[in-house]
């Protein structure tokens, strides 16, 4: 089996104690069954700790929200008492992400992570692969259109790393792409046909951000705040371009083959192209002039929609559905830059 990455992903390194947000704060933690069976035998007063510390498949946060065995060292319990290898599966992968395609499998790691997100801003986008000899292949879906999918990626990651083109050039290519292969492989998807006045789409952008449901709780005062400062912001500095161009090759890589099982390459490229619009604001806001400036606020905004599964519904729907993100709207919004 084929196993294809950003070249970064072998560079990623849980930073553990150091980091300032962790995984293991605010976030319900499944245990898979196998891992759970395991827990369950484990003899002696770890063993103990640990049931009283799980229930209904979960552990049981405390009160503010953390891992009942996340130390106050910021280091895991169960890691130090029984071994990496004996995690959860969500805590061995996160924030690790796979997809499987047949005998290609495709991962790399999220930008919900501090970690990942500093990996992800500060590398240029290119892609590896390794043979997974330990692997077997898993999952049916249409070789013809996967080929045609990988295809149109390509052409995606070709035009987000064309500096002759501006960045509002390339995306605006990235979303002609999209438009072609949808109507190529006659699985329509919808896309309002109505365009909206650019800074009418810009602040609907924002209010579809306030819409959603919070994993954060000072993340909607934060748009809130920054929605007021829309139209008053810095114009772009020359050194977040090459961020958000490898930002649109994350959200590209990670969602596009996805298409392969549904057939929504619109609904997914859109997404996209609004989370460079939004991030986009976000740095010129906060002033962002370098990699390291915008790492935080990725990771935030990454935190709020891609792993949150009713977020992410909400969003696609509604870039299929609302006037504002028509592809000619999204187009606009690009053209205010």
């Amino acid at each position: 089996m084929i196993f294809r990455t950003p070249t970064y992903y072998r560079d990623f390194r849980c930073i553990a104690g150091d980091c300032r947000d962790s995984c293991c704060k605010g976030w319900e933690i499944d245990i898979d069954k196998e891992t759970a069976a395991y827990y369950a035998a484990v003899e002696g007063a770890f063993g103990d700790r640990l049931r009283r510390s799980i229930r209904d498949g979960s552990f049981l946060l405390t009160e503010d929200e953390r891992c009942p065995f996340l130390n106050k060292s910021g280091l895991c319990d169960i890691y130090t008492e029984l071994g990496c290898d004996k995690l959860c599966r969500i805590c061995s992968d996160h924030p690790r992400y796979y997809e499987w395609f047949g005998s290609v499998k495709e991962g790399g790691a999220g930008l919900c992570c501090e970690a990942a997100a500093e990996l992800i801003v500060s590398r240029p986008f290119a892609l590896c692969e390794v043979e997974a000899p330990d692997e077997t292949a898993s999952g049916e879906y249409d070789e013809e259109l996967f080929s045609m999918l990988i295809g149109a990626r390509e052409e995606m990651f070709a035009a987000l790393a064309d500096e002759k083109l501006s960045l509002n050039e390339s995306l605006c290519r990235v979303l002609d792409i999209a438009a072609e292969m949808q109507l190529c492989i006659d699985m329509p998807f919808p896309d309002c046909k109505e365009e909206a006045p650019a800074d009418e789409a810009l602040h609907g952008a924002f209010a579809l951000l306030s819409e959603l449901e919070p994993i954060d709780e000072k993340w909607q005062p934060y748009i809130a705040q920054c929605t007021e400062k829309l139209f008053c912001s810095r114009d772009r500095n020359s050194g977040t371009e090459p961020v958000l161009r490898r930002l649109g090759s994350y959200f590209i890589f990670r969602y596009l083959l996805k298409a392969v099982f549904d057939g929504e390459v619109l609904s997914r490229t859109k997404f996209a192209v609004f989370s460079l619009i939004v991030l986009d604001r976000l740095f010129r806001i906060q002033g962002c002039s370098a990699a390291s400036d915008c790492a935080g606020i990725a990771k935030n905004y990454s935190k709020e929609t891609e792993y949150c599964e009713e977020n992410m519904e909400e969003l696609l729907f509604r870039l299929g559905n609302d006037r504002e993100f028509s592809i000619s709207s999204l187009k606009g919004i690009l053209a205010l830059s």
